[in-house]
């Protein structure tokens, strides 16, 4: 089975995202799966029509963008074509996640504050880790509901989330994507609490998940503080999970 590993990142990126692409290309080699990194030509692909909709938004860009670029790797030929966020960081070198399903999106334990000040975990998929074969039926229609909503947004009301987790999150409270818990995300609020060496709200965490990470999405987009110790956090995951 050919495995095409796909990521994306800017020139402008941050050190430490470069260790997590790293980290990611590194998993790939072991599982001798194909590595295809995109540079700041990773836009060009889209239809100039959406790229002067949304111009300077960069998520919602990206949100199409990924999605043309892993059809295109299936029309070369591979099997299954992986997405990777630039932000995620490989914990375990030596996993290798089931391919079987024809769509597969990482399953995020979110965990936050309510609205009384209470620590909860949502469970939900999220894109930053997806993978698709050549019989998925969801990929084209992905690429459809995208430029469809964007092409009938207002300007002026385009969340950022609109055609990505917040899409698939809908979609997936009607149709049940297949999804990988053991590909994750960490919230600012699990950052800050395993950095902290917060046991109380690592706990809340550890009790809801299915099974220990093997690699997370770090949320750069949330952070306010940019600058990671990837290595020292990968210790500190590894000692906690």
């Amino acid at each position: 089975m050919k495995v095409r590993v796909v990521q994306s990142a800017s020139d402008d990126r941050p050190l430490w995202i470069d260790d997590c692409l790293y980290s990611v290309e590194a998993w790939a080699a072991t599982n001798q799966f194909e590595y295809r990194f995109l540079d700041d030509h990773f836009f060009e692909i889209l239809p100039h029509w959406y790229r002067q909709k949304v111009a300077g938004r960069g998520p919602i860009l990206a949100d199409l963008a990924r999605l043309l670029h892993l059809k295109a790797a299936l029309e070369e030929g591979v099997d299954r074509v992986l997405w990777c966020d630039a932000d995620t960081l490989l914990l375990d070198q030596q996993w290798r996640p089931s391919l079987t399903p024809h769509t597969c999106f990482g399953e995020e334990c979110w965990l936050q504050y309510d609205k009384t000040g209470r620590l909860e975990v949502r469970r939900q998929p999220h894109n930053a880790f997806m993978f698709f074969s050549q019989t998925s039926p969801v990929l084209d229609f992905l690429r459809y509901a995208t430029e469809s909503i964007i092409r009938r947004a207002d300007p002026a009301h385009i969340a950022p989330q609109m055609v990505g987790p917040k899409l698939l999150k809908a979609l997936h409270s009607i149709v049940d994507f297949d999804l990988e818990p053991s590909a994750g995300a960490v919230s600012p609020v699990l950052l800050d609490a395993l950095l902290r060496a917060d046991s109380q709200v690592v706990d809340v965490f550890r009790r809801r998940i299915k099974s220990p990470p093997k690699l997370v999405n770090l949320c750069a987009s949330l952070l306010v503080d940019k600058a990671i110790d990837v290595h020292e956090l990968r210790r500190i995951i590894g000692a906690q999970f």
